[in-house]
């Protein structure tokens, strides 16, 4: 099984804009790309990733991808009115077509996340076809591991994704898996999560 680690990241100028209203532009960005390279070098660590891409629209992120010796899933004619659910379905094509056999789509604002998190999605993904790890309130969707790739139609950036995948999954008859994980689960999507992570 070739697994790859699939990071889909805004610009780092334009992430984090629920956190407008406590951290300056500059620092949303700061705090977009420092999140982002924790996550990338957990999955560079990881056994089980073969290959790390990421998908992204922004010239920024791109050039900080290729410095950081990444590879890139470019997105063709993509524009502000693509959802994060096509984007990343047309990466997981691009991805199965590079002979990526299995998928794990890493959310890229994870700072807890840890090696082991990740070797144990990918034992899960040994037994199932779809592996969905969810956020803290169990509603969104932090990380989802498919095998083949392409398995599953993305439900990424829509409400309650967890529980949509898991729905879309069983009515396509994949064998899904929920796991729980508490390096996974905490995000930096609001101000009481940032302020959870200061407090450390």
């Amino acid at each position: 099984m070739s697994l790859w680690a699939l990071i889909p990241i805004k610009g780092f100028e334009r992430g984090k804009s629920r956190l407008s209203g406590v951290l300056a532009p500059l620092e949303r960005a700061q705090l977009t790309r420092d999140l982002f390279e924790h996550v990338v070098r957990v999955l560079r660590a990881s056994p089980a990733i073969e290959e790390i891409a990421i998908v992204s629209d922004s010239v920024e992120v791109r050039q900080h991808a290729e410095r950081m010796g990444m590879g890139m899933v470019a997105l063709s004619d993509a524009d502000d009115s693509q959802g994060l659910a096509d984007v990343v379905d047309d990466a997981l094509r691009q991805l199965e077509r590079r002979g990526a056999t299995s998928v794990m789509i890493c959310m890229s604002d994870l700072p807890d996340l840890t090696v082991q998190d990740i070797a144990s999605v990918a034992r899960q993904l040994d037994e199932s076809d779809v592996v969905l790890v969810p956020d803290l309130l169990q509603e969104g969707t932090n990380v989802i591991a498919l095998k083949p790739a392409t398995c599953l139609p993305s439900c990424l950036g829509h409400e309650d994704s967890l529980h949509r995948h898991h729905a879309r999954a069983r009515d396509i008859g994949l064998t899904v898996s929920v796991q729980l994980s508490s390096g996974i689960a905490f995000d930096i999507d609001r101000p009481g999560d940032l302020e959870r992570l200061r407090r450390r």
